[in-house]
């Protein structure tokens, strides 16, 4: 039998759709069901969202978002977060979400599927869908809860089932955000399970991007930080339709030509696991500095050595880097090694390892455009050795880093899962996302601005408007 009619057959042994399933997932959450420890670390993921979403308003990406949103006009249903104006909800989702990404300091779900193979998306992305129908529907807080949860839901099941990654295959990783954005927008919109399946095969159907936005061997540019945001639009987009009747293929993932032949590889590679106990939203990993994920254990390495054994930079010889396999092929490609846009230099192994050895850290700040040029940046890039370390590839993003000094020295450590914050064994405490949110606001807000905008996210649910916490975010 030919490979897609086997794909089909393969299809009509099930007794519920895959989407079908999603949308069940969507519409099955209840704030009053929701264990208090997810629901505490959902409000974390709110205070670190919003944090970066600041992090990035000044920038050039947050700045053109706001004009093309002028320019677009429409009905003014949804907050440009900080800049005091609306614009219409598609507008909000694209602008909030292009902000909140721009540093790449947001949170991710990333789950180990073999040798350089991760499946990982970033979540919150996806956020400013909540963000902007809570807003136009006057949502309580609780409901936004619900509507981050759904999609929450719906992103930690995909990545769970997915066998291998999007990248290997040639697409990007936000193309899973169509069935996020369609998750929270079904829940917040109260669609049926009928609809939201539609929405599912509506924007599942229509949502794909090439991974030359993220891809090995090519320089990083602007789209990059719009990429999500269009794909999260799109799923909201595709819950209007079936809202109104609108139909899509129910087997958007299993079917003939579906999601999971086309783009995983084959209807095997979606493997349908027992739906996890816990809420999918444990699996999200808050980020302690802002790079690609998969560079953080060399850099925390980096950052332990500094304060352990304290190293003058001008004394280093050698930066040697030993980590997973594809922390050199995606961070480690020779048109990375001298970037010259923000975008390229969050995912430069050796950016990254000179700028950590340098100030002791990766921060906001280390995204001036002066340090691109920095003579003394670009000395330690050519300093910076890569290999691989196979002992690291099954527990990413652990990582060692060697610095050999004049003095014939050579100090080295290595940075296992535990010490990386932000991961699960180590995860963001109150005072590390209120740190955060000072570094991101700096020059942007006062210190009083910051405290109230944490502490409305700390009591959220007590919110009957969650308009009200993001209008406490004043940027201009």
């Amino acid at each position: 039998m030919p490979d897609d009619l086997q794909t089909a057959a393969h299809g009509q042994q099930q007794s519920k759709s895959y989407s079908r399933e999603l949308a069940e997932l969507a519409l099955d959450v209840r704030y009053e069901q929701l264990p208090d420890y997810a629901v505490h670390h959902a409000k974390t993921i709110l205070i670190d969202t919003l944090a970066c979403l600041v992090g990035g308003y000044k920038s050039e990406t947050g700045r053109i978002c706001r004009e093309v949103a002028d320019e677009l006009g429409g009905a003014p249903e949804a907050s440009l977060i900080g800049s005091g104006r609306k614009a219409s909800v598609i507008s909000a989702i694209l602008t909030n979400s292009a902000s909140l990404r721009y540093l790449d300091y947001n949170d991710s779900m990333d789950l180990y599927k073999g040798p350089n193979d991760d499946v990982g998306a970033h979540p919150s992305d996806a956020l400013p869908v909540a963000f902007a129908i809570c807003e136009q529907k006057g949502l309580s807080g609780k409901r936004f809860l619900e509507g981050m949860f759904a999609g929450y839901q719906v992103m930690g099941r995909l990545i769970d089932c997915f066998a291998n990654a999007l990248e290997p295959r040639g697409f990007h990783h936000g193309s899973i955000n169509s069935f996020v954005g369609a998750a929270m927008a079904g829940n917040l919109l109260e669609l049926n399970a009928d609809q939201l399946t539609n929405a599912m095969g509506i924007g599942g159907s229509l949502t794909l991007a090439l991974n030359i936005l993220d891809s090995d061997g090519e320089e990083y540019v602007m789209t990059k930080n719009i990429a999500d945001g269009f794909h999260a639009k799109r799923g909201y987009v595709a819950a209007l339709f079936a809202r109104r009747g609108f139909t899509g293929p129910e087997r958007v993932i299993e079917g003939n030509k579906g999601f999971a032949t086309v783009v995983l590889g084959g209807v095997d590679r979606y493997v349908d696991l027992p739906i996890r106990e816990e809420p999918y939203i444990m699996m999200s990993a808050l980020k302690g500095v802002p790079a690609e994920a998969t560079t953080h254990g060399f850099l925390t390495a980096i950052t332990l050595l500094a304060q352990e054994q304290p190293f003058n930079p001008d004394d280093i010889e050698e930066i040697r880097i030993r980590t997973m396999e594809r922390t050199l092929i995606h961070c480690g490609d020779p048109v990375k090694k001298y970037p010259r846009n923000k975008e390229t230099a969050d995912h430069s192994a050796y950016f990254l390892a000179a700028i950590t050895a340098m100030e002791g850290r990766i921060s906001a700040a280390a995204y001036a455009g002066e340090k691109y040029r920095d003579p003394k940046v670009l000395e330690l890039i050519d300093k910076v050795v890569l290999e691989h370390g196979p002992e690291f590839d099954k527990t990413a993003p652990a990582a060692s880093a060697s610095i050999r000094l004049e003095d014939g020295r050579v100090l080295t450590r290595t940075a296992e899962r535990h010490e990386i914050k932000g991961l699960p064994e180590n995860p963001m405490t109150e005072d590390d996302a209120r740190a955060k949110f000072y570094e991101c606001a700096e020059g942007l807000m006062s210190a009083e601005q910051i405290e109230k905008v944490i502490a409305a996210c700390r009591r959220v649910e007590e919110y009957d408007r969650f308009e009200d916490v993001l209008s406490l975010i004043k940027l201009e």
